[in-house]
């Protein structure tokens, strides 16, 4: 790609997530590489908090969905004021609105690129307006394998070839994030496996199937950190008692939401992902791989697409808390087997899904 194409991300919700995530690192790198980036988001103290350090301009829509004309309208004035190549979106009521915009802004000879990538596992809509939506963007991006096959589960009036799959990827500066030295801040000794969950304290992550997991583990010892936050008080004082009943040897702690999640993960020596809904791209099972750390997944989303089963992490139905306490216990039971695993992690990401492929990939979508 020429240098000093601008291009426009638009933030997929007004929560932080890995939606958000994927732009950000997305943002980060393309500035590096000496393009001009313009972030566009709904209001949002998080997203404001989570890049201020992105030096791009930075505007704010209501970004309502379908029917939303007046952010159509700002964002044709924002087209023509920077005159983009490119509008990346991130969720398809979105779409609608670049597509509103860049009507408009014809009028003033500018006509960007609109790629959309998708990033749920969820069949297609169909109906006019989407038949609409589908033939006027110009290419889709799927995280997985699996959100490709769901959208097109329910026949969708688009070509499959105008679409590709681009597989989740996490910057190396992830890794090299600030973390606490866990073993000495918690008091953990260095025979004592460090377990770790990332990710938002809800049902369907499967952090109570973790704990009724860690119940069958019998005189097993280890930490288990649930890193992250949640909304749902009720939900998070459910985990502490289950926490609270769990075999002497197995502590848990909640050290809330934390940035830097690769270093965490680079001091663990399993990480554990039971979500029981299917997830279209799992970016802590690949910041998993990344930092060389074995993987416990639940196999009901893209995560048989990162995880050989046997060689680089262990897979196990979603919700079945026996099968997980039995991977759980396979893998605590042997240190050689965790650092094969995650030494193969590590060469599978290295190999196959580093940030620089992931980046590549996406340039050529734009250039397309």
């Amino acid at each position: 790609m020429e240098r000093n194409v601008t291009i426009f991300q638009i933030f997929p919700s007004a929560t932080w997530g890995g939606g958000e995530q994927f732009v950000a690192d997305l943002s980060r790198r393309l500035i590096a590489d000496g393009q001009i980036v313009v972030l566009i988001a709904r209001r949002s103290r998080a997203i404001a908090e989570h890049t201020t350090d992105i030096d791009a301009p930075f505007y704010r829509l209501p970004l309502k969905g379908v029917a939303d004309l007046f952010s159509a309208v700002r964002l044709a004035r924002l087209i023509v004021r920077h005159r983009p190549a490119v509008i990346h979106v991130h969720h398809f009521k979105d779409a609608f609105t670049a597509l509103y915009a860049r009507a408009l802004s014809r009028i003033f000879g500018v006509r960007p690129r609109i790629v959309l990538t998708r990033h749920l596992v969820r069949p297609a809509k169909g109906g006019p307006l989407h038949r609409w939506m589908y033939r006027s963007v110009d290419r889709f991006a799927f995280v997985s394998e699996l959100a490709r096959k769901a959208f097109f589960s329910s026949k969708p009036a688009l070509d499959c070839n105008r679409t590709t799959v681009i597989l989740n990827s996490s910057p190396d500066a992830r890794l090299k994030g600030e973390a606490l030295d866990l073993r000495k801040t918690y008091g953990i000794a260095p025979d004592t496996p460090i377990l770790l969950f990332c990710g938002r304290l809800v049902a369907e992550k499967g952090c109570d199937v973790l704990l009724r997991a860690c119940a069958r583990l019998g005189e097993r010892c280890c930490v288990l950190f649930f890193v992250g936050g949640t909304d749902d008080e009720a939900y998070l004082s459910s985990l502490r008692t289950l926490a609270a009943a769990l075999p002497p040897g197995i502590r848990v702690e909640f050290p809330g939401f934390r940035t830097g999640i690769g270093a965490w993960l680079a001091q663990a020596d399993l990480c554990v992902q039971p979500s029981v809904v299917a997830e279209a791209g799992s970016l802590t099972v690949i910041e998993a791989m990344q930092a060389g750390c074995a993987v416990v997944a639940s196999d009901n989303g893209s995560q048989p697409e990162y995880i050989e089963e046997g060689r680089t992490g262990l897979l196990v139905p979603p919700g079945d808390e026996e099968a997980l306490a039995a991977a759980i216990a396979r893998l605590l039971d042997d240190a050689e087997l965790r650092r094969a695993m995650g030494e193969a992690a590590r060469r599978r990401f290295d190999e196959q899904l580093s940030y620089e492929h992931f980046y590549r990939k996406y340039l050529a979508l734009y250039d397309e």
